[in-house]
């Protein structure tokens, strides 16, 4: 089973590589030690990381996560307007869209819960996901 979690957000960040940089230090800032993997290349608009919370070597790593930035109002528009077609949610001019995507049996929430944190302090991110909606921040 996978799960897709999204974050709209305003950023002024001119690539998804210098986006992706700025928060993974957020990230390594705020807690402890992560395991990755970069993906890609992609375009200059997008890129992608495999992450995984690092544990000490008693302890199995929980299930990775891909976290992949997109940035630049004209390349996400699409998504957002899926999201908020009547602009009711404020993310219309959103300037870059972070998916998470988990799958398996054992999803890194500790993990979820840390992106979402970083996104929401260094850009203000708006929740959304595809069976809840926007209504996914009030359920968390």
């Amino acid at each position: 089973m996978t799960y897709q979690l999204s974050f709209f957000c305003r950023s002024g960040e001119v690539t998804g590589h210098a986006a992706l940089e700025r928060l993974l230090d957020e990230l390594l800032s705020t807690g402890g030690p992560l395991l990755g993997e970069w993906l890609g290349p992609f375009d200059r608009e997008v890129a992608a990381y495999e992450l995984a919370t690092k544990a000490d070597s008693r302890q199995e790593v929980p299930g990775w996560l891909n976290l992949e930035i997109h940035v630049g109002v004209a390349f996400i528009a699409e998504s957002v307007f899926q999201a908020d077609p009547d602009g009711e949610h404020g993310i219309w001019g959103c300037d870059l869209l972070a998916t998470i995507t988990l799958s398996g049996g054992d999803p890194d929430w500790v993990l979820v819960r840390r992106i979402w944190a970083a996104l929401a302090k260094l850009w203000s991110a708006v929740a959304w996901d595809g069976m809840s909606g926007f209504a996914i921040a009030e359920e968390a």
